[in-house]
């Protein structure tokens, strides 16, 4: 028992000895791992954070996009992020304190964070993630919106398990440090070869003392070998051996399961029962060549396990050779290192998309060496590799950032990262504008400086054309804002030609304005002596322009169909309508100078002059229509009466008034409508103005009323003027048919400022009215002739209407017993009833066909304007009550009054018999004559509704006497 316990002592402390020697062994590789892996997980967190900010929140679009609002655009560029980096499980975005937009995992995101002044991002854990927060700028760098942010988290355990397969921890406290508040603690454990090395230790020392100690027994024998084969089943490695080159041994619990089986499924079996395929021939091969070299060999293979995952085991196969060179058996073992390549070759990818990245990236010593160059430097600069990374930064940066290597090196480090603009240095010795991305960091002890430097060409240059759109911008405003203050149309031209000289490039322009069938050049810059100041509106470019109101751009004025060639030195073009009232036109020496943009400013500068134009000749009509009588185009009452306040005790004394008023024109008005009294009133206006002179105000005072102020004349010469007028208007009446035109006239004088010309004014106004009064029966009985005679000739068209009815009405009226007095009315009621249809349309007096119910009510109107025209006159006054009513019925259906019976004067129901008789019996435009008897019968019928019976049948009995 003692011998047993002493081996076994021995073997425990041989063991013990070899596990604290592995076990130190272990730590030290394990602390190195873990120092390794968190720098290169804070590397590749803030490599993705730097690659983050850089590609979508460093950029214009981003920044503008946010500013607007646009939440589409700024989650698309999120969900894009998120596809192509598996690093980063969800973003958030911040835009003045409030989330904006978010993608992927949510996350608890940080409560008023500040990011700092000089940062661009951060890497700040909270709580168990590790989020990066960013600045969103724009690709300058320059601006950056306040209080927004984006807030990326991070998938720190992806990381991770691209660097090691190992289990680790991550805590607060212990580990080693990743990032503040977050440690990396890899969990140690043993490797296969670790457990293999102790239970090789302990086999041989158990091996030892059991030879010293031969009197142990079976049983210890047995004990330890199932220590063993416990220890052998329990460790990932997979080992096995083989008793011959194709009999397998003893397997562990890792081997078999990897293909599915049990331990006692393999031991003592054929390779030819476990393998086959490559696996078969793979496994023969290398043991041929162990049992023939007789030492150990490794090698790779890719091989499925029970699940058909295809797995890469790095094999080792050690042969145990006797005291004799034999060997007696091969001992192997497999490690799985699948997982291993698979975080390698994700790190070969994030290198291989760091050297074909299209900005340029550089590794670079504290001294300034360049350490390592991508794909994109090289093409940029036209070195190789090789060439670049021989040189210093100085070599390609010329500034003094890059000269003071020390200080630069000193601010970066203090600052961890900083950006500027620069030039660099190409090989053929050219520079071209970057912006400098720089960041400091340490690896494995080590300084390092990280840069990204993206060519700013294309951005400058967009920069230069921005400026010089806001300059053109700013002008074509200023130029809005002068041209609304533009009170003549020169102003507007002049400034139009001055703007243009300023938002456009080229080497002659002009303006142009309607004139008639012309377009006229109003202003210019630059114009040729030999080109036209007149162009007609069917010619040329300008004329199309006009015509179409279209804007053209030309390329080549002189291969233009249509163009005037009037100077063949001019090429390019640019043709703008201004509205309704001309075009502008620019040309210039070269060719296709003019684009879309020249066009866009040229139309909103003529935009903004034709409002202009348009304002002024609004306001110069409102102006004149303030001033003028709209229907005859002379002085109002306003402008006459702001002129007698001028003239008052002014130095133009003396001053005549004449006060003019035209006499009948609402009988005119009243019975031939308002249309030929406004043509009264523009004839008389026409004659005022030939009579009067320039200096004279002419002006329409009122209604049918007229005033003239003359200056510097007495009131012989008014009185010389106004007879002129009077001869006038008499030449005007005979030489013209219709109502004549009659004017009284009435002439005051003041011959000094003691006289008011108000007053002045009342006198001449009394004076017209006086004459008025003396000429107005004789002007009513002149005008009622005249209707009388228009009334006559429109009787000539139904054939002597009115003499018919005048004797037929006489012979009824006698048999109805009417007085002397009342035949005389009749008589001429019968002549004048219809004298109202002087006032009606002959369109309507003799259409063919029926009336509409238009025309109908503008018929029915005659008996009305009859009765006004007959009461205005003395001999037409008697009659004019039977003018109103001659179109009643018996009935009370009748016109316009409605009465009935007896209440419709005898002479009317006589008028309206015999009337229609006429009509009925002689052609008319509306219908055929009937025979007398036909219409006698018709009259008949009708007797009791619309004519009186009585007088029926005595009508009746006349009829049949003539007939017989």
């Amino acid at each position: 028992m003692k011998n047993r316990l002493i081996s076994l002592f021995l073997a425990v402390i041989a063991t013990v000895f070899a596990t604290v020697i592995i076990f130190a062994m272990t730590e030290v590789r394990y602390s190195k791992m873990e120092n390794h892996i968190a720098n290169s997980a804070r590397i590749i967190t803030e490599n993705n954070a730097k690659t983050a900010f850089l590609g979508y929140f460093h950029w214009d679009s981003m920044y503008e996009a946010l500013e607007s609002g646009d939440a589409d655009f700024v989650i698309y560029n999120l969900e894009d992020l998120l596809k192509n980096n598996s690093l980063i499980e969800g973003v958030v975005v911040v835009y003045r304190n409030e989330e904006f937009v978010s993608a992927g995992e949510s996350f608890q995101t940080l409560r008023d964070h500040t990011i700092g002044a000089s940062a661009f991002y951060e890497i700040i854990p909270n709580g168990e993630d590790l989020l990066a927060t960013m600045r969103v700028t724009d690709s300058a760098g320059l601006e950056s919106l306040k209080d927004s942010y984006a807030i990326l988290k991070l998938n720190l355990d992806e990381i991770l398990r691209l660097l090691t397969t190992e289990d680790y921890r991550l805590s607060s406290v212990e580990g080693t440090s990743m990032f503040e508040g977050i440690s990396l603690s890899i969990i140690r454990k043993w490797s296969p070869a670790n457990y293999a090395t102790v239970s090789l230790v302990f086999l041989m020392s158990l091996s030892f003392t059991m030879i010293v100690q031969r009197l142990e027994g079976k049983r210890s024998i047995a004990s330890k070998n199932n220590e063993m084969l416990l220890l052998l089943n329990h460790i990932p490695t997979l080992i096995w051996y083989f008793k011959d080159s194709e009999t397998f041994g003893i397997v562990n619990k890792s081997f078999a399961e990897f293909f599915g089986m049990r331990p006692e499924d393999i031991e003592g079996r054929k390779i030819r029962e476990i393998f086959s395929g490559e696996d078969l021939s793979t496994s023969i091969e290398t043991n041929k060549l162990v049992f023939a070299g007789k030492e150990e060999h490794i090698y790779e293979q890719d091989t499925r396990n029970s699940k058909g995952e295809l797995r890469t085991l790095i094999v080792t196969k050690t042969p145990e050779i006797d005291e004799n060179g034999n060997i007696k058996s091969v001992v192997c073992s497999a490690c799985d290192v699948t997982d291993e390549r698979k975080a390698l070759r994700r790190i070969e990818l994030i290198q291989f998309g760091l050297d074909n990245a299209n900005d340029e990236a550089f590794w670079i010593a504290p001294d300034g060496s360049i350490l390592y160059a991508n794909s994109a430097a090289c093409k940029s600069l036209g070195y190789s590799r090789e060439e670049i990374t021989a040189m210093k930064v100085n070599d390609l940066d010329k500034s003094l950032e890059a000269d003071d290597r020390k200080s630069s090196w000193e601010r970066l480090k203090s600052n961890g990262k900083d950006n500027f603009e620069a030039y660099h240095l190409r090989k053929d010795g050219s520079t071209f504008p970057v912006e400098i991305n720089r960041n400091y960091f340490k690896y494995d002890g080590r300084e390092y400086e990280f840069t990204f430097a993206r060519d700013i060409s294309d951005r400058l240059k967009s920069f230069e054309i921005l400026e010089r759109d806001k300059f053109r911008i700013e002008r074509l405003h200023e130029a809005a804002l002068n041209l609304e203050r533009c009170s003549e149309l020169q102003s507007v031209y002049d400034l139009v030609i001055e703007a243009a000289k300023e938002i456009l490039e080229f080497d002659i322009c002009f303006i142009c304005v309607r004139e008639e069938e012309n377009l006229v050049i109003k202003a210019s810059s630059n114009l040729n002596p030999r080109d036209p100041l007149e162009m007609s509106i069917d010619k040329g470019i300008v004329g199309r322009t006009y015509r179409e109101k279209k804007s053209y751009v030309i390329d080549d004025i002189q291969e233009f169909p249509g163009a005037l060639r009037t100077n063949d030195i001019y090429r390019a073009g640019l043709s703008v309508p201004v509205g309704d009232v001309g075009v502008f036109q620019a040309m210039s020496v070269k060719k296709a100078i003019f684009g879309e943009q020249e066009l866009r400013l040229a139309e909103l500068l003529m935009s903004h002059a034709r409002e202009a134009i348009v304002r002024i000749e609004t306001e110069k009509r409102m102006n004149y229509m303030s001033l003028h009588d709209k229907l005859t185009d002379l002085y109002n009452r306003l402008y006459f009466e702001e002129e007698l306040k001028r003239l008052e005790g002014s130095r133009f004394y003396p001053i005549s008034i004449v006060s003019a008023d035209i006499d009948g024109l609402k009988l005119i008005n009243d019975t031939m409508g308002h249309s030929r009294g406004d043509q009264i009133l523009i004839e008389l206006s026409q004659i005022l103005r030939s009579c009067f002179r320039k200096t004279d105000v002419v002006a329409r005072f009122g209604g049918d009323e007229f005033a003239i102020i003359l200056i510097k004349t007495d009131e012989e010469i008014t009185e010389k003027i106004a007879l002129r007028v009077r001869k006038i208007v008499e030449k005007f009446n005979m030489n013209n048919s219709g109502p004549p035109l009659s004017v009284s006239m009435g002439i005051a004088t003041s011959n000094g400022p003691e006289q008011e010309l108000v007053e002045t004014l009342k006198q001449a106004d009394d004076l017209m009215y006086r004459d008025k009064l003396y000429r107005s029966s004789s002007v009513r009985s002149q005008m009622v002739n005249t209707l009388l005679v228009t009334l006559a000739e429109k009787d000539q068209i139904s054939g002597g209407h009115a003499k018919r009815l005048q004797k037929l009405c006489l012979e009824l009226g006698r048999r109805a017993r009417l007085s002397t007095r009342q035949l005389s009315d009749l008589a001429l009621f019968a002549q004048v009833h219809d004298l109202g249809k002087v006032g009606i349309p002959d369109s309507i007096l003799f259409k063919p066909g029926p009336l509409t119910a238009d025309e109908w009510r503008i018929m029915k109107l005659h008996p009305e304007k009859g009765y006004r025209i007959a009461i205005s006159s003395p001999d037409l006054s008697s009659v004019a009550d039977l003018i109103l009513k001659h179109h009643e019925r018996w009935d009370g259906r009748g016109y316009p009054l409605g009465i009935s019976g007896e209440d419709i004067p005898i002479e009317c129901r006589i008028l309206s018999i015999v009337d229609a008789f006429d009509a009925m019996t002689n052609d008319r435009p509306y219908s055929r004559a009937i025979s007398k008897e036909e219409a006698v019968e018709e009259i008949v019928n009708c007797s009791g509704t619309q004519f009186d019976p009585k007088l029926v049948q005595m009508f009746k009995s006349i009829v049949s006497n003539e007939l017989v």
